[in-house]
């Protein structure tokens, strides 16, 4: 399915992004031409972390530490949270991952989904 903004520029109301040129002859990474973005995934791959790293051994004792209004204060921010990121993640794989065409922005969008799962993960803990 095209999304409004690509039916848009289809339809020559808007200038063509580069990222989003058709390019049926670069099916792999290397060599890599767009070095800024891929230096961006490159920084977020260096900043992965995973849900098992986080020590919340503490969590549960300053839970009960908490008011009753603070408990569901940090409960609906939580729940936001986690439902944000799977909004966000729908946006990145049915607007981004399908339109953009450069193999290195693909790395950072997939990258970024991979990301939002684990903070969905560690809101719903």
């Amino acid at each position: 399915e095209v999304t409004e903004f690509r039916r848009r520029e289809l339809a020559g109301d808007l200038e063509e992004e580069p990222m989003l040129e058709e390019n049926p002859n670069r099916f792999v990474l290397f060599p890599i031409q767009d070095n800024d973005i891929w230096q961006m995934y490159k920084k977020a791959e260096a900043s992965f972390w995973t849900a098992e790293e986080l020590d919340l051994a503490h969590d549960h004792k300053d839970w009960n530490n908490m008011s009753e209004n603070e408990r569901h204060f940090v409960s609906h921010v939580l729940a936001f949270f986690a439902a944000s990121d799977g909004i966000v993640n729908e946006n990145l794989a049915m607007n981004f991952s399908n339109e953009v065409q450069l193999p290195e922005a693909r790395c950072f969008y997939g990258f970024q989904i991979a990301i939002e799962n684990i903070h969905s993960e560690v809101y719903s803990l």
